[in-house]
């Protein structure tokens, strides 16, 4: 697919989820001419395959589209709706047995956002996000492996991950942020079960503020886009937050913890950009966007919903220039060094036992190359091939050029 394609491709599916979004008709002739497959690759992409869809669907020229498109795309909304029907009636489960065993708890991002969106559906989950009092983790761990979940549990992880078959997946947060996330979020969020609110009459389910609540959505989408990157869906999220809460929260309070985190500058130009996108149904071509805007879009539009190892290699190679300087070969040499030899603050964050014990410490990176070149191999090809291609936009006198796809 071409660049150009691509590019028309993005906006068309964000044309479909704006017109979703206000309940809108796509323009006729636009729907007669417009190319439903690659529209619907860029929303699955995004993670926005249901509600493009939901949008294609109010138009009549969708119905003439390929059969198998049309199956493949309606198959694929009714997979998301039918993953968060589940996923909404197990974690109701899953609280009552946190409340049963005193343990507060904090559901956060996708799963209170769903309901700000106009329909069921609308918002795709991939999984939970929920945060807890760490007190209680061996509790909570042997309760999910009662529930039939399998455990994935680090010492120095922010979170657990519970699954289980077919499509249960919960993120049990012990924290916000970790150390190595890079970003003002872990000094931020120490401590942060003090800020929560108690939401019901005497039990253990706690909220965010609705300031504190964006606060930690644009922290979080941050967080993805100084390391891999983050999506649009990000941007449909603050959309849709801000339309919904945004007359009466506390800007001048927004601001000043925005400023605390370093990323006052990120929330207003992802809000503004936002703005733009999905105030109203525009058609793709008709949306004008400043240089900045454009700079974000198109970062934004290259990312998908989880980043890509290329966009993490790129920041954190240009992270290593600002800060160390030398040049490009070394950076990359470095920079591989560091992946198959962590520094020490990788290992207090991460594996703290280690830390402690550093005799072990040589045993441990034995065991993780061999598993890695046993389980992870596709992985670390792909991350060694965006290593050794990584600055190639940079010129010869070490200014970074223009990007082939702005």
């Amino acid at each position: 697919m071409s660049k150009e394609g691509t590019n028309k491709s993005v906006w068309d599916m964000l044309y479909l989820a704006a017109c979703a979004l206000h309940q809108t008709v796509p323009d006729a002739d636009w729907a007669a001419q417009v190319d439903w497959k690659r529209a619907y690759r860029s929303s699955k992409y995004h993670g926005m395959a249901s509600i493009a869809c939901m949008g294609a669907e109010q138009a009549e020229a969708f119905a003439q589209a390929d059969d198998a498109l049309l199956k493949s795309w309606r198959e694929t909304k009714e997979k998301a709706i039918r993953k968060n029907l589940l996923l909404d009636a197990e974690r109701g489960q899953i609280f009552q047995e946190l409340e049963r065993m005193g343990i507060w708890y904090a559901p956060l991002k996708g799963i209170l956002l769903q309901d700000f969106y106009p329909k069921y559906g609308m918002r795709q989950m991939s999984d939970n996000d929920i945060l807890y009092d760490v007190s209680g983790q061996k509790e909570l761990i042997a309760m999910m492996k009662k529930r039939g979940y399998k455990v994935e549990s680090y010492p120095g992880s922010a979170h657990d991950v519970f699954k289980k078959p077919p499509v249960y997946s919960y993120e049990m947060h012990k924290s916000l942020f970790s150390k190595a996330d890079g970003t003002q979020g872990y000094a931020y969020y120490q401590g942060i079960g003090e800020k929560l609110i108690k939401d019901g009459q005497g039990g253990y389910a706690r909220r965010f503020s609705d300031e504190d609540f964006y606060i930690y959505q644009t922290a979080h989408a941050y967080k993805h886009y100084v390391h891999g990157g983050t999506g649009l869906r990000s941007l449909m999220d603050a959309y849709v937050y801000v339309r919904k809460k945004g007359g009466s929260m506390d800007w001048a309070y927004l601001g000043k913890e925005l400023g605390k985190l370093e990323m006052a500058g990120f929330e207003e130009e992802s809000r503004a950009l936002a703005q733009k996108i999905f105030e109203k149904p525009m058609l793709p071509g008709t949306v004008r966007l400043t240089a900045k805007e454009q700079k974000l879009f198109v970062f934004l539009a290259g990312s998908g919903t989880y980043g890509t190892i290329e966009n993490h290699v790129e920041k954190t190679l240009q992270k290593m220039e600002k800060e160390d300087g030398g040049s490009e070969r070394g950076r990359k040499q470095k920079y591989l060094l560091r992946r198959l030899f962590p520094d020490m603050e990788w290992f207090r964050d991460s594996y703290p036992f280690l830390a402690k014990h550093r005799v072990l410490i040589p045993f441990f990176i034995l065991y993780r190359m061999a598993r890695g070149a046993i389980f992870r191999r596709k992985q670390i090809q792909s991350e060694f091939q965006a290593v050794k291609k990584a600055g190639s936009l940079v010129d010869k006198k070490g200014k970074r050029g223009k990007e082939s796809h702005d």
